[in-house]
């Protein structure tokens, strides 16, 4: 199970870095940054995958639901499939908030190697956030339908 998942989470990965078609591009920079940690580390790639997620794993979303001329902000439970989503999107956002003048394989390197460990990493900041928008709405999960 977790074997599938982790090829379903670096696919996934790859299909967030694709950029006009540039399949081999994207391939070279993600398999760059996960070599450079594992060379860090001394973890193996499904390693790494699983790592990352069960650190940003989170059970929760919160989405805006509108009622009566008013939005509401409504925690929801997701599925697997949404969770890996939003672990890729927080960790490309990390990476994309990044504005040193390096390559974008040595900046998704700085934030899985961040991630893994106990640093703070801006992807870990955007899981936080999220979790901490659920609890103080959970008042709102009426709204939920």
């Amino acid at each position: 199970m977790h074997k599938i998942q982790n090829k379903n989470l670096y696919n996934n990965f790859l299909g967030f870095l694709i950029k006009k078609g540039n399949k081999i591009g994207a391939k070279n920079i993600l398999t760059a940054a996960f070599l450079m940690v594992s060379r860090k580390t001394g973890y193996s790639l499904q390693t790494l995958i699983l790592k990352i997620f069960l650190k940003l794993n989170s059970f929760v979303e919160v989405k805006r639901v509108r009622v009566k001329r008013s939005s509401h902000l409504v925690p929801f439970s997701i599925r697997l499939k949404r969770r890996s989503y939003l672990i890729i999107k927080w960790l490309m956002q990390a990476v994309k908030e990044d504005t040193r003048k390096v390559s974008m394989s040595e900046k998704l390197f700085v934030e899985i190697s961040n991630t893994i460990k106990k640093s703070p990493s801006r992807s870990v900041k955007l899981r936080n956030f999220n979790i901490s928008q659920a609890l103080s709405n959970r008042s709102n999960i009426h709204y939920r339908w």
